[in-house]
């Protein structure tokens, strides 16, 4: 219980934006979110060459690239690379527990997608044993521009409150008012968004909330 709790403090400590959209390429996006996975002996983490062999009277047995490593509770599994068609993951990760059945890892994971070309989904088009990054993320959109990740465009300020565009339904938001939107950014990454409207003039809107990313390696 007390390596999970330290992992969850190291975690909620990253969940912030990584970057500002200006700070990167048009279309990537980025994000730093926190990650748990329970990975059965035998297996990998999806997308990664981290393997989890199996647990032995020294530690839990793991084969990270190819090479062999013996691992003990709250130790460090690191790994970076391309987990689906451009979307790059960077695992800062800690074992909190295994047994031989399986190894639970926590941490934290820098996810960066390339080319990202967001559209609406239902939310039953989200994959249901994907891996799940959480995140929490704060935009200031100016007018005109949508929300990062999103088809959801800022029109302004009126009389029945902020407008936005590019979503199904009543347009309106107040202060506090809930933004709630599902989408596709690539092939095999999908995103739920639970945002809250915090400050709106007719120049521009701050939303704050939480992210979830859905990717299927």
């Amino acid at each position: 219980m007390k390596t999970r709790v330290v992992v969850i403090i190291i975690a909620t400590a990253a969940l912030v934006m990584a970057a500002c959209a200006g700070q990167l390429p048009a279309g990537t996006l980025e994000y730093s979110t926190a990650f748990e996975r329970s990975i059965p002996a035998g297996q990998t983490l999806p997308g990664t060459n981290i393997k989890y062999i199996g647990k032995t009277d020294q530690g839990a047995q793991m084969s990270i690239g190819g090479q062999s490593a013996l691992k003990r509770t709250f130790d460090s599994l690191s790994w970076r690379g391309e987990v689906a068609p451009g979307v790059k993951v960077d695992y800062n990760l800690r074992i909190l527990t295994f047994d031989s059945q399986s190894l639970n890892a926590g941490g934290t994971a820098k996810v960066t997608i390339s080319n990202a070309k967001p559209k609406a989904v239902s939310s039953t088009s989200l994959p249901k044993d994907a891996p799940t990054f959480r995140g929490v993320v704060s935009y200031d959109v100016p007018k005109g521009k949508t929300i990062p990740g999103t088809t959801i465009t800022y029109e302004g300020k009126t009389s029945d409150g902020a407008k936005l565009g590019g979503i199904e339904g009543y347009p309106y938001r107040q202060e506090a008012d809930s933004i709630v939107w599902v989408g596709q950014l690539a092939d095999k990454v999908f995103i739920e968004l639970d945002l809250r409207a915090l400050l709106f003039t007719d120049k521009s809107i701050k939303v704050t909330g939480t992210v979830t990313l859905h990717i299927k390696p």
